[in-house]
């Protein structure tokens, strides 16, 4: 009987332990299925429809139909369009961002359609998401709408519209549409943006129930490349209690009393992607790069501009372990250059990375986009996007030397600094 009452006690030891630790609450980004995904960066040509454009394709692995909230942004953070696709069990949509941006289309009839699709054999109904708005999908924008949009993603300006007020700093002047995106689960088809307070009290939802991938197709150019979004999820799932992390990706955009209602994971800052220029084969490396964003839900149009940040460093590593900075006179935290929330960069772009020695085609990067002047380290993303002989172009996600629970690291010491250039220790990971 006294083994029997020893075995229960550490049973329910066990069990407690278990529930708590929550094993699957982690900072580390991965592939699964996830409440918010993250386009880091697109690019459409409004003039050409054989130009360039990206699509992007979302899926809802879950047997129970959801409702996915998009919300295109501008380089500098901006949020100039929403809108909501409704998705059955096990369905998938994909979206051309050439029909959105320069058509004003976002369900074409012969396709996509505005009418909410029925449920199929295997999918049932979901008990948490309200359809009262759904009746009608989005199909075509009005034209005052679609010139702001235009405007805003190629100009960085916007008029005033419904109560929406004029600004002219709202992004970069780009000869193509540029911006990113996120995707969201939410509960309802509201038409509220993130920097909304009703978005997160009413709308957000915290299902991990979509995955989904992008192209990036250039037929002028000959060359497409694509990958998978960020796949960013919900700790805990269904939003019952508060995440465990300092943070979430959505921070910012909440009320300080209650800044993690979102509950996203947050994302790494430090990052190491390898390149490749010239040769005999002309190769190209670029690099698409998102960066979290300072300004918060109340904005003013003046503060869109601070979204052009500066960055700690990026050291340029080539083949031969040479290693050059283009911070060499700092001192913990500096940098010359600035990018914003979202861009494409060429690798041999001297304004923004390190000189290459002589010679050198090939090598790698370190990325250290924490922005100084943030108390905790600033989120990003970093794609290597490379191609060959005008024709052949492939994607690939950085490696991140961290979590987005990762302490700050300052200038390394190419930069004159301090810190060793290596992956983090894994020392807050919950």
């Amino acid at each position: 009987m006294k083994l029997l009452c020893s075995l229960l006690v550490l049973t329910l030891a066990w069990t407690a332990s278990a529930a708590i630790t929550r094993n699957d609450d982690s900072c580390d980004i991965a592939l699964l299925p996830a409440a918010t995904l993250l386009l880091p960066y697109f690019e459409v040509d409004l003039d050409d429809p054989n130009g360039s454009t990206t699509l992007f394709t979302i899926t809802n692995v879950t047997n129970v139909d959801q409702i996915a909230r998009v919300t295109l942004w501008t380089d500098r953070a901006y949020p100039v369009m929403g809108f909501n696709i409704y998705l059955t069990g096990y369905d998938v949509q994909s979206i051309n961002l050439y029909d959105v941006i320069a058509r004003g289309i976002i369900a074409p009839e012969f396709g996509t359609g505005t009418a909410l699709s029925p449920r199929g054999h295997y999918s049932d109904a979901n008990q948490t998401i309200n359809l009262s708005g759904c009746y009608r999908l989005p199909g075509y924008l009005d034209n005052l709408y679609i010139e702001r949009m235009q405007s805003a993603l190629t100009e960085g300006r916007v008029a005033a519209l419904v109560g929406l007020p004029a600004c002219n700093s709202v992004g970069g002047v780009h000869e193509n549409a540029v911006g990113y995106a996120t995707i969201d689960v939410n509960r309802t088809c509201g038409v509220s943006l993130p920097n909304e307070a009703v978005y997160w009290t009413n709308e957000i939802g915290y299902a991990n129930a979509l995955s989904g991938d992008y192209q990036h197709v250039d037929r002028g150019s000959r060359f497409a490349d694509g990958g998978p979004m960020v796949h960013i999820r919900a700790v805990p799932e269904g939003g019952a209690s508060p995440p465990l992390f300092p943070r979430t990706f959505y921070s910012r955009l909440q009320a300080p009393a209650t800044p993690k209602l979102d509950a996203r994971q947050p994302l790494p800052a430090v990052f190491a992607a390898r390149w490749i220029a010239g040769g005999p084969t002309s190769y190209q490396t670029f690099m698409k790069v998102w960066r979290e964003p300072k300004t918060g839900a109340n904005a003013t149009c003046a503060q869109y501009a601070a979204n052009e940040m500066n960055f700690v460093e990026i050291v340029n590593i080539d083949e031969a372990e040479n290693a050059i900075t283009d911070v060499p006179t700092c001192r913990g935290f500096c940098s010359p250059t600035t990018l914003p929330s979202t861009s494409i960069t060429s690798v041999k772009d001297v304004s923004v990375y390190p000189l290459f020695y002589a010679d050198t085609i090939a090598g790698w990067m370190y990325f250290n986009l924490d922005a100084p002047d943030d108390e905790i380290a600033s989120q990003a993303w970093v794609i290597a996007s490379m191609r060959a002989e005008g024709q052949f172009s492939v994607d690939s996600d950085a490696i991140a030397f961290g979590n987005g629970c990762s302490a700050r690291v300052r200038a390394s010491e190419v930069g004159v600094g301090t810190a060793t250039i290596a992956p983090l220790p894994n020392t807050r990971n919950p």
